[in-house]
């Protein structure tokens, strides 16, 4: 009984179908029809089974749509993870790159500082070529001017000690060597430091 009151049920739906979709259906899609609702009304075993079917493709897809829901949700849990260790790289690379400028900042160099500082000319030589020193050693200095070169070497922020240096070099035989001054990267050409130290 319960059998004949589902098959009489989508008999009526599938007859409501027909007559609503009667313009759109052709005639073999009519006879299709009629011919699958006498073989359920003879058999009404095979419309249970249909609808078990569609009952199991139903919950098939249910797990399904699930399963992609917690891979989702398990996808965005690992970008969070993902953005936090990227954040503790951003900050780790910061930090290293303070430090690298730090070590830059505070490396010896032939570039002059802005301010007052001495360095010590060791001579002026037409034939002597140190300036592919300039690159590697960084305290020494070649300068071309008028043809010959003249060598500087250090930064002395004080001109006594540039002075001792500058004595130092002579003991070395570079009778040639004195006390230069420079100001903001500009050599001051009237600088005499004997003077300066004798006031």
């Amino acid at each position: 009984m319960k059998y004949l009151k589902l098959i009489t049920l989508s008999i009526l739906l599938v007859g409501f179908y027909t007559s609503s979709e009667a313009q759109t259906l052709s005639k073999t899609e009519k006879k299709a029809i009629k011919r699958e609702i006498k073989t359920f009304k003879k058999y009404p075993e095979k419309w249970v089974r249909l609808q078990n079917n569609h009952k199991e493709e139903v919950e098939l897809l249910e797990a399904t749509v699930e399963d992609l829901r917690n891979k989702l949700e398990k996808a965005r849990t690992d970008k969070r993870s993902v953005e936090v260790k990227n954040q503790e790289l951003s900050e780790k690379l910061a930090a290293l790159e303070s430090q690298y400028l730090t070590l830059k900042r505070n490396a010896p160099s032939t570039e002059l500082p802005d301010g007052t500082v001495y360095q010590v000319q060791m001579g002026y030589y037409q034939y002597l070529d140190l300036l592919s020193f300039n690159e590697r050693l960084k305290v020494i200095k070649a300068e071309e001017v008028n043809g010959a070169k003249r060598y500087m070497i250090g930064h002395f922020e004080n001109l006594l000690d540039a002075v001792q240096f500058s004595n130092d070099i002579k003991k070395l035989g570079i009778d040639d060597a004195f006390v230069t001054q420079y100001i903001d990267g500009e050599r001051n050409i009237d600088f005499d430091a004997l003077e300066v130290l004798e006031q």
